[in-house]
């Protein structure tokens, strides 16, 4: 004791100031701390479900874009077998209207050859 007077330190003052800095510190921890920390971790589950989204809209927005490149991949693949079935029937058609044409003209020459076999015999 006389050694903390000797070094001009009131004993008094010393536990004074303790009792304040615990009660401070107390407080500071009720009032201060703990609710910032809180409201730190409040905020940090916040960013973390919000990332979590994020990715989740990024793995659906993939999915998204493989549905869809398959989907044209079929749409191509469709429209290009349709596209040959119409050759194919356009070829047909044009085989018949051949056809068609060149019976025609069998029929057309043949009725011209009667008339002129008729004009012969008369």
């Amino acid at each position: 004791m006389q050694l903390l007077g000797i070094l001009g330190i009131d004993i008094w003052l010393l536990i004074a100031q303790i009792v304040n800095f615990a009660l401070l510190l107390w407080v500071l921890t009720r009032l201060v701390y703990k609710p910032l920390i809180r409201r730190i971790e409040q905020d940090e589950d916040v960013i973390a479900r919000v990332k979590e989204a994020e990715i989740a809209l990024v793995e659906k927005e993939k999915k998204l874009e493989g549905k869809q490149k398959r989907y044209e991949t079929r749409v191509k693949n469709k429209a290009k077998s349709i596209i040959a079935e119409a050759e194919e029937i356009a070829v047909e058609v044009k085989e018949r209207a051949k056809e068609e044409t060149e019976r025609e003209k069998a029929a057309v020459l043949a009725q011209i050859r009667q008339r002129l076999s008729e004009i012969d015999k008369i």
